[in-house]
């Protein structure tokens, strides 16, 4: 069985325009092969439904930067109230902060609607999903590099943890998505008696890289939005590739020169 991992903002979306229309022969190829695409965003449940919707599927999505996982048998009630969600946790940290250390930061939290959409381009509807968090707090980290490890630090004791994404520095607690990407294969080797799961993941910025690492196959998407992500052991093996061209342009190239190989 094969499965395929994939980032959202700035890998199967494009930076600007969020559209993944330019992947749509890719995404099509993957339906009539039956290879389930697993998407795995910095997004919220709320704003990755509607996504899937469009693209048409109902797969188990990695969301919020790995913090949380849905469509599994594992996963939690966070969303359903029964349980005292980390994105509560995190805002108590966030407001208990020494105030030269707390002024900082600033994240969805602290924000309405219609910064939100200001600060990610969003249209309205869907920054007010961006807001709807159970697991993790993106924003913008404005101090200095001393501040910036201050701050980690603290996070660090409380069992948090910071990643960079493609726009926001996003705290969440101390998983990943390569992690949950391990509890979504899992997931289908039980469905599948235990057969063996070819991976492949694509993504694009720094809190994609473990995701990619631990894939059979990883695609770096280009975005010249950010900085490129450094060559790691694993690509010089071969085993992470990189697309030339950016967003959902690339990711359509690259799923197609998969197929072709053989290897998806």
């Amino acid at each position: 069985m094969k499965l395929v991992f994939s980032d959202l903002d700035g890998t199967l979306l494009d930076h600007d325009s969020y559209s993944f229309e330019a992947a749509r022969p890719a995404l099509e190829l993957l339906k009539a092969r039956g290879i389930p695409l697993i998407l795995a965003s910095s997004k919220t449940e709320a704003e990755m439904r509607p996504i899937a919707e469009a693209i048409g599927i109902a797969h188990p999505m990695i969301v919020e930067n790995g913090a949380g996982v849905v469509g599994l048998d594992t996963e939690t009630a966070f969303s359903k109230g029964n349980l005292q969600s980390p994105y509560s946790d995190l805002r108590s940290f966030l407001g208990e902060l020494p105030k030269e250390l707390g002024a900082c930061f600033e994240g969805f939290g602290d924000w309405d609607t219609a910064r939100v959409a200001s600060e990610t381009g969003l249209p309205f509807p869907a920054a007010a999903l961006a807001r709807q968090r159970h697991f993790s707090e993106p924003g913008r980290f404005t101090g200095t590099e001393a501040q910036r490890q201050a701050f980690i630090a603290l996070l660090d004791a409380q069992g948090f943890t910071a990643v960079q994404g493609g726009r926001f520095f996003t705290l969440m607690p101390k998983t990943s998505k390569a992690e949950r990407m391990a509890e979504v294969v899992a997931h289908y080797q039980r469905l599948n008696g235990g057969e063996i799961i070819r991976t492949v993941a694509l993504g694009d910025a720094p809190n994609d890289l473990a995701m990619l690492e631990a894939a059979d196959c990883g695609i770096i998407i280009a975005n010249p939005a950010h900085k490129a992500l450094p060559v790691t052991e694993r690509e010089e093996r071969g085993f992470i590739l990189r697309s030339e061209q950016i967003g959902p342009e690339g990711w359509n190239i690259m799923i197609h020169q998969l197929v072709a190989t053989g290897f998806l």
